[in-house]
């Protein structure tokens, strides 16, 4: 059994870089339309390809699709140099998991972008493997099937905070954990979280009452 994490809003929160990042690309342009902060928030748990439309609409594709390659190297450059915002008590759940369960991270960003996360966390050490589906030009689903595939797992479970991450899970046939603190509040599902500290203690629960019903 594999335990595997979605980032935005379910470990991270980096919806001021990815606006910040927004703005130094675009501000200066005269052919893109402003884009806002609520656009960005929207945008988060989107993959890259939806996020080209989301954005910029009225642009043609490839410039797009250049603009918002440049928006996530951006993003990354300022995630580095520390504008990140970790949930509260995220760092202490992962460690606590780790000793008990293999971990690991699907986003539909780019794998260096999980890269990012795990660099700038000092967590690196207490996950298995990450997936950036973006840079396999795969959807999140996928990925979830590819984690649990190369790490010769049956049984996932997938914590994230969108009505997209539940359709991703789903797709895997993976058990869904619905982080309430991240964008979407309200997600209808059996597991939800209201803090990732709750994690372990979900996690625990489940598993008891999977071997109850076997036994």
């Amino acid at each position: 059994m594999i335990i595997i994490f979605d980032l935005d809003g379910t470990l991270w929160d980096t919806i001021d870089a990815t606006y910040q990042a927004t703005m130094n690309i675009t501000s200066k342009r005269n052919d893109i339309n402003k884009i806002s902060k609520k656009t960005v928030k929207t945008g988060m748990g989107l993959s890259f390809e939806e996020n080209v439309e989301h954005y910029m609409p009225n642009l043609e594709k490839e410039k797009s699709v250049e603009i918002l390659r440049q928006i996530n190297k951006e993003t990354i450059k300022l995630l580095k140099s520390g504008k990140t915002k970790f949930y509260f008590g995220m760092k202490r759940t992962i460690k606590k998991l780790s000793k008990k369960y293999p971990l690991g991270i699907v986003t539909n960003n780019n794998d260096e972008y999980a890269k990012t996360f795990l660099e700038t966390s000092n967590l690196k050490q207490y996950f298995k493997d990450y997936i950036g589906a973006a840079s396999y030009n795969i959807t999140k689903g996928e990925a979830i099937k590819l984690m649990l595939k190369r790490n010769n797992q049956t049984v996932g479970y997938y914590v994230g905070d969108t009505k997209k991450d539940l359709e991703a899970s789903n797709e895997a046939n993976a058990t869904f954990i619905h982080a309430r603190y991240g964008i979407d509040k309200n997600i209808s599902t059996t597991y939800k979280i209201k803090n990732i500290i709750c994690l372990p203690f979900l996690i625990n629960k489940i598993e008891w009452e999977k071997r109850k019903k076997i036994d």
